[in-house]
């Protein structure tokens, strides 16, 4: 797909715009365009962030969790802050969105043992509203021991997750009570908007663990490498230059993530801290048109605490 230019994806301000000029006298109007992105694209790359910072990565290889065996949890995953140039992704890196809400999210997960060195989990981010956003994302993983010495252990994961991050994140509240076209309200916001974020992924992930003392004594290491593929949307719901903004962008592609991390147990409880990063590539406005990709990965710490309950 070609790279567009400036002029080319922001042309819906001015159909906008055109269209405010008689929006008095006639029945509100629809604006509801579907639009494909490429993997690269300003909007695509915000999309991929945040799949990429939610994704339901692995922790360390609990091979002791035999059939019958539930472990329960919690993680807290670190959102990064993201500087002006990162937040400038709107109308094809034309305008700023406000993405810094919150700088942590948590997801609750229960883990089971299924026998012959299976185990399930089961992972859920519940909607709990922080500055106008809420998140519901849930996630399944199937894990399976590939080989297992005294102190070390290979295994695999197979990981999906759907979901949305809901919020008014093109349109924020407060904007509308400033002059439309003013600093405050340069896009004419009329009304906190209602935007949707679908964050799906399915991945493989290759785990590998390191005891540092024996029986479970002290600190055990791991890491892993996992290939994801991302089909994530953004569905606008906004109210500005009196049109309904109901624009729908699209993306998918496929991107690859190492943990690195180090887990210590305390009787029937584990806490785990671990470091992840996902390359992601973008191509940001050069004048009137995108230049070339550029790297802007993600980079963060994920710390999670799980009681075995049998």
């Amino acid at each position: 797909m070609p790279v567009r230019s400036t002029a080319t994806r922001v042309w819906p301000l001015a159909l906008l715009a055109c269209l405010a000029v008689v929006s008095s006298t006639l029945a509100q109007e629809v604006f509801d365009p579907i639009e494909d992105l490429e993997f690269d694209a300003p909007e695509a790359w915000a999309m991929n962030y945040f799949a990429s910072a939610t994704l339901p990565a692995g922790r360390a290889l609990d091979s002791d969790l035999e059939r019958g065996g539930i472990d329960v949890g919690f993680e807290i995953l670190h959102l990064p802050h993201l500087n002006q140039e990162q937040r400038t992704v709107g109308f094809g890196g034309f305008k700023e969105e406000d993405f810094n809400r919150s700088p942590a999210a948590a997801r609750m997960f229960g883990r089971f043992g299924l026998g012959g060195g299976w185990r399930l989990e089961v992972g859920w981010a519940p909607p709990v509203e922080v500055d106008g956003v809420e998140a519901d994302l849930w996630s399944v993983a199937v894990e399976k021991d590939l080989w297992r010495g005294a102190r070390m252990g290979l295994g695999t994961r197979i990981h999906g997750q759907t979901g949305t991050i809901a919020g008014d994140l093109t349109c924020k509240a407060g904007e509308e009570l400033s002059p439309a076209g003013s600093p405050g309200n340069l896009f004419a916001c009329e009304a906190p908007s209602r935007d949707e974020m679908q964050l799906n992924s399915v991945g493989v992930e290759l785990v590998a663990s390191h005891e540092l003392g024996r029986n479970g004594a002290g600190p055990a290491l791991h890491g892993g490498i996992s290939w994801n593929r991302l089909d994530t949307e953004f569905q606008v719901d906004a109210l500005t230059f009196g049109i309904r903004d109901r624009s729908l962008l699209r993306s998918d592609g496929e991107t690859l993530t190492v943990r690195a991390g180090a887990s210590w147990r305390f009787s029937r409880s584990q806490l785990v801290t671990q470091v992840l990063w996902a390359p992601l590539q973008v191509r940001r406005l050069e004048g009137p048109s995108l230049g070339p990709a550029q790297s802007d990965d993600l980079v963060h710490v994920r710390l999670s605490w799980t009681r075995r309950l049998r």
